[in-house]
């Protein structure tokens, strides 16, 4: 198995990886209060070599057992946190060494999971399930998601979708919104820049009935009521999406 997890823009990053073979891990204070970071990959995962194979700046203390953010203020002492989530355990193993825990890297993949995930219909799991760990992407979440009859959903699109946070309760208001027949991808784009049933619902009082894609397109170009309305007081009439991304496009606005 292949002790890394590629491929997610929103947590997890890829380095240049070094010669060394053995894998290592730092965890240390994160960028906000009351998060940690935690990184792993082949070689020295210190100073200015940029070796990673995963990282997240963001993680919550509670989600490790062995380490308290505490435990970073004592030099030297022997360390063994672990994150365990239903699709294995990650361990790092090591000391304590400039406010940072400093050691060795290892995996254990949870074998029932990969069996149950199986027997749900997915496939190539095994360059998933580090990611599925540092997302939390639990049995129950992807059977809920299945109940809410999400369509097209892989091992690799998961992850993706755990990281938007999109749950049972968002593709039920999007369903309810209009949207009732929801492809992964397509939830995945539209959570990823903010298009929501309360949204949508916006945009039908404007008089449209956008497609996914249109929704996607009135987020990015940030096409909402009071656009519209300065448009229309312009003299424009017979406004479609279409138009309006055009005139957001070539600055007609302006």
């Amino acid at each position: 198995m292949r002790s890394m997890m590629l491929g997610m823009c929103l947590m997890l990053a890829t380095g240049v990886c070094v010669a060394e073979q053995q894998e290592s891990c730092s965890i240390a204070a994160g960028r906000w209060e009351g998060k940690m970071s935690f990184s792993w990959g082949k070689g020295d995962c210190s100073g200015e070599r940029h070796c990673h194979e995963g990282n997240s700046d963001n993680m919550s203390w509670s989600r490790w057992s062995g380490i308290t953010p505490e435990d970073l203020q004592h030099e030297g002492v022997a360390i063994d946190a672990r994150m365990k989530g239903d699709a294995g355990e990650m361990r790092c193993v090591g000391k304590v060494h400039e406010s940072a825990l400093r050691g060795v890297y290892s995996f254990t993949p949870d074998e029932h999971f990969v069996k149950q995930m199986e027997a749900m219909g997915f496939s190539g799991l095994d360059d998933q399930l580090q990611g599925y760990v540092m997302l939390d992407v639990s049995l129950a979440w992807v059977k809920s998601m299945q109940d809410a009859h999400v369509e097209g959903m892989t091992a690799q699109n998961l992850m993706g979708l755990r990281a938007l946070k999109v749950d049972p309760e968002y593709v039920r208001g999007m369903s309810a919104a209009g949207y009732p027949e929801l492809h992964a991808e397509k939830l995945t784009s539209m959570k990823a820049v903010g298009v929501s049933p309360e949204k949508v619902k916006a945009v039908h009082a404007m008089g449209f009935t956008p497609t996914q894609d249109e929704l996607i397109q009135m987020a990015v170009f940030k096409i909402d009521a009071p656009f519209v309305e300065r448009m229309r007081a312009r003299g424009l009439k017979d406004l479609t999406i279409s138009k309006l991304v055009q005139i957001k496009i070539f600055k007609l606005d302006e």
